[in-house]
């Protein structure tokens, strides 16, 4: 229904999660941020002070955007994917 991984981060108070994936029958009902303000509490208790979200936050993906953004993320740095012409596999990371 739901799918989220994170950690407290090895960098001092910092929480890191990836972004959330809400099975298409479960759209719409707030579980995406249920679960990302739950994930962010227990940062905060473990003694998180900052939280870093990876998402793509492109054009082509506005509802993640929007969802981050409502809950006081702002974009920090963009990273870029580079693939060899040709290639079948990505060699870069996002």
């Amino acid at each position: 229904m739901l799918a989220l991984a994170s950690r407290v981060g090895s960098v001092a108070g910092l929480g890191e999660f990836e972004p959330v994936g809400t099975h298409p029958g479960h759209l719409r009902h707030g579980l995406a941020r249920a679960a990302c303000v739950a994930v962010l509490h227990a940062f905060a208790a473990a003694g998180g002070t900052r939280a870093v979200v990876y998402a793509r936050g492109d054009a082509a993906y506005p509802v993640p955007m929007a969802l981050y953004t409502s809950l006081g993320f702002r974009p920090y740095t963009r990273a870029r994917m580079w693939c060899r012409s040709g290639a079948t596999r990505f060699v870069g990371g996002a």
